[in-house]
């Protein structure tokens, strides 16, 4: 039986570090005190820089803006900073890269980011860069040259082919690492291809035979039908032209063509799912002959001429980059040219890089992904021990599995990833006002990944700038919003911020992933950087209670639960770095567990639900001034805690 006993509390108001030595303190039990800048708690805040805050007045967010505001940073308690992509780029998000070894300028100089690098370090705060490595942007120049040039240098960067069908069937493929079938994307024709037509054809498609039939013609073209036509042409300028049924599965028109590419047939105009989408197999069609289709590969049917696909993932806009055989892919010419571009900005003093989309580099074939990621974190480790690192590298990869099963084996290729699956069962267990499993559940996890490294970095989070956002899925309810807050800020992991999370920020991504990637509202009055969101931002939510002059001023708000919480997190090396242990519950609605490191205990306890609990803690001692940190109302008796709703609470032993 354990007994808790208890050490003189963190002064909250105030949030100051302490030194046991003060009256009521257990003087046989010190905390080591932590200096200041040590940032013991390991927490990471991930900044939107086109929208988190803007130095220059041109509505865009910048890396000034950013410098600017690091003593924010440093009254969260964060030790590392995970930007937005800020590399030159053709989209606001800067997920699809024009060149690797640039900054944006939209975001600011290269100066810019190594006075920001600098600044940081000299509080204690590491960069993270966001890189992309399963695509680049299509108007990267190494892109436009593979297209360009099928002699020329970068011809292997990408996935190109003329004959996708043919050369999957094959094995050629080695961006499906080893599969027959992408897990996710699409073949796209390459612009200027010679597979368009101009001229008057006439089209028939069989759809009990799946075939259709392209003949050149003089007759009178036709209007597009306009009724309720089951089957369309998508082709050039027109998008989708009605066919007219003439018999039973038999649909045909005559129109005049003007079109780059070729063409498709579609079944249905509202979606491209489920079968829905009719194409070739990546050949080129014969005027009057029979042609074959499928709604599987569903390549274009292009008119004859040799055309040139290339893959992507994604959007058209991210073709996919090629590393040739996984086993073999730090040979290959696109890696060396990517690992040269992050050997530039470690040696800058970039503290850590966090991966994009690591699953679909071999098209979520893990073994390959694995060798892959392994090859990526050894070469950036060596880069950055020759510069002089201290420890290893810091890498996270976003492996977005199904679950936690699936994810776990990519830590066999990187120290840290994050881990969807800790939120999902956060989440889960508030709605259900559900707590006396939840640290079951993340020792489940813990074990899980251990088991693949031992030296294992859970990276637990919320939510981030592809998911709707907490708030949102707790319901816009504040004191759900600060349980979350204090849940994550006291488990163990390394914890994520999302910017806007800290300010209870909530947004879904049904108009657009601009509404979960919202400006900071610094001030009550002052205006936020909504250039690069194209305007799409909810101004409803941006209100002056909202803003962090405001809440800094509420010791009650949401932001000072997240100072406090992770202020206590930077004193307590437990809290910081312990290792969880079940403490059993009598109350389902109370999760109750122990942070324990170098023989210094914490106990933390949660109430899940939306009524006041009081539950018996095995070993007792507890006393009301033994309270470490806090959130809502608690009270201590010996083996007696009441929590109230959504209350939360950290003990040491």
């Amino acid at each position: 039986m354990r007994r808790f006993r208890i050490l003189a509390g963190l002064a909250l108001a105030s949030i100051c570090l302490f030194s046991c030595d003060k009256p009521g303190g257990n003087q046989g039990n010190k905390t080591p005190q932590i200096e200041k800048g040590e940032h013991l708690a390991d927490v990471t805040y991930q900044v939107n820089v086109y929208s988190f805050a803007d130095s220059d007045g041109d509505g865009w967010g910048d890396l000034k803006g950013v410098t600017q505001h690091l003593d924010y940073f440093e009254s969260l308690g964060v030790s590392a900073l995970w930007l937005s992509p800020v590399q030159a780029a053709m989209s606001y998000h800067g997920y699809n890269v024009t060149d690797y070894n640039a900054i944006n300028p939209k975001l600011g100089t290269e100066a810019d980011f190594k006075d920001l690098i600098n600044q940081a370090k000299a509080k204690g705060i590491g960069i993270y860069m966001d890189y992309v490595l399963n695509h680049s942007g299509s108007d990267n120049a190494w892109f436009k040259s593979a297209c360009a040039n099928p002699t020329g240098p970068y011809r292997d960067y990408y996935v190109l082919s003329e004959n996708p069908t043919a050369d999957v069937a094959a094995g050629k493929i080695d961006n499906y690492g080893g599969a027959k079938a992408p897990g996710m994307g699409n073949w796209y024709t390459v612009t200027g291809g010679s597979t368009g037509y101009k001229g008057r054809l006439h089209f028939l498609v069989d759809m009990s035979k799946k075939t259709v039939t392209v003949t050149q013609t003089t007759a009178t073209p036709q209007s597009p039908c306009t009724g309720s036509p089951k089957c369309w042409l998508w082709i050039g300028d027109e998008g989708g032209v009605g066919l007219y049924e003439t018999s039973a599965n038999i649909f045909e028109i005559t129109i005049d063509v003007d079109t780059s590419w070729g063409f498709l047939i579609r079944t249905s105009l509202t979606t491209w799912d489920g079968g829905t989408k009719w194409g070739g197999d990546g050949s080129g069609l014969t005027f009057g002959t029979p042609y074959k289709i499928n709604n599987t590969t569903a390549a274009d049917i292009t008119f004859g001429g040799t055309a040139l696909y290339y893959f992507a993932s994604f959007d058209k806009s991210m073709p996919d980059l090629n590393y040739g055989p996984y086993d073999k892919a730090s040979e290959s010419a696109a890696f060396k040219d990517l690992a040269a571009s992050a050997d530039k900005w470690i040696k800058m003093g970039v503290a850590g890089l966090r991966l994009d989309a690591v699953i679909w580099i071999y098209q979520n074939q893990t073994a390959a992904n694995v060798a892959f990621l392994k090859s990526w974190y050894d070469h950036c480790n060596a880069t950055w021990k020759a510069g002089g690192g201290q420890g290893d590298f810091y890498m996270v990869g976003e492996a977005w599995c199904d679950n936690a099963e699936q994810m776990a084996p990519y830590y066999k290729g990187l120290p840290s990833n994050f881990n969807f699956y800790y939120w999902y069962t956060l989440k889960d267990r508030i709605k259900k006002a559900r707590g006396d499993d939840f640290a079951k559940t993340v020792l489940y996890f813990r074990g899980l990944f251990k088991a693949q490294r031992p030296g294992f970095i859970d990276a637990i989070k919320l939510t981030n700038h592809d998911e709707d956002r907490a708030a949102e899925d707790l319901g816009k309810s504040l004191e759900k919003e600060k349980l979350a807050a204090a849940v994550l800020l006291t488990s163990p992991g390394k914890p994520y911020i999302y910017q806007g999370e800290e300010l209870g920020y909530w947004g879904n991504k049904g108009g657009g992933d601009e509404y979960v990637r919202a400006p900071i509202k610094w001030t009550k009055t002052g205006t936020v950087p909504t250039t690069a969101l194209g305007g799409k931002v909810d101004n409803s939510m941006l209100s002056a209670s909202i803003s962090v002059e405001a809440q800094s001023a509420d010791e009650a708000s949401l932001l000072s639960v997240y100072r406090k919480f992770s202020q206590a997190r930077n004193t307590y090396k437990a809290l910081a770095r312990g290792e969880i242990s079940e403490v059993s519950s009598s109350n389902p609605a109370i999760a109750l567990w122990t942070m324990s490191y170098e023989g210094q205990t914490v106990l933390v306890a949660h109430n899940f639900g939306a009524g006041v609990v009081s539950v018996n803690v095995p070993g007792g001692g507890l006393s009301a001034e033994g309270i470490l940190v806090s959130n809502g109302v608690v009270t201590a008796n010996d083996t007696s805690l009441t929590l109230g709703a959504y209350a939360s609470a950290v003990f040491a032993q």
